[in-house]
């Protein structure tokens, strides 16, 4: 593994969330790069559901090759917080988020699943969802960040025959993006 192949620290980290039993799915760079344009990337962005035992059991196993704190882990659940684990080998960080919101509850329980050409399953956002979520983190950046927006655009290119364009218009509203969502769509 080098510090440089998120995809493949996704699948050793699905490995460990499937045998706890925690729902997840990846976001991010690694996300928008699968359905969009690729980036490179020093991070893992993971939503996973919220159960304090599972995460405290998650901590556990991730302990053996990852520099991770239970009572963090453990109060960001408990308080709707992210947080992260460092993977030692590779030095790459990953990025726990819970569900803060319905919102993210939805889209948790939409996540599809992917088959890898290597045979593996991960989980991801449904298009729809990560450029809305994309589209969030823009906003929340102050609508400044080039890399943000180039990700929005290049899933808004890449994946156009799977987005379900009436899902996505009302998704985005109901987020208070549908105002970037337009002007996506227009610089397209």
């Amino acid at each position: 593994m080098t510090p440089v192949d998120p995809l493949r620290l996704a699948v050793w980290l699905s490995r460990i969330l499937d045998r706890v039993g925690i729902k997840y799915l990846v976001g991010g760079s690694v996300a928008s790069s699968l359905m969009g344009e690729p980036r490179s990337t020093l991070d893992l962005d993971v939503m996973i559901e919220r159960d304090v035992t599972k995460v405290r059991a998650l901590v556990q196993l991730l302990a053996a090759e990852c520099y991770v704190d239970e009572e963090t882990a453990i109060d960001a659940v408990n308080e709707l917080r992210s947080f992260n684990a460092i993977h030692l080998v590779t030095s790459m960080k990953i990025d726990f988020f819970v569900p803060e919101s319905l919102f993210a509850e939805k889209q948790l329980s939409r996540r599809r699943a992917v088959k890898l050409p290597t045979g593996e399953v991960l989980y991801f956002y449904k298009a729809e969802d990560l450029i809305v979520r994309k589209l969030l983190w823009y906003r929340l950046g102050g609508e400044v960040s080039e890399r943000q927006w180039r990700d929005v655009t290049g899933v808004l290119r890449s994946s156009r025959q799977e987005i379900d364009s009436e899902n996505l218009a009302a998704e985005a509203e109901s987020a208070g993006v549908d105002d970037l969502l337009r002007r996506a769509l227009r610089e397209l």
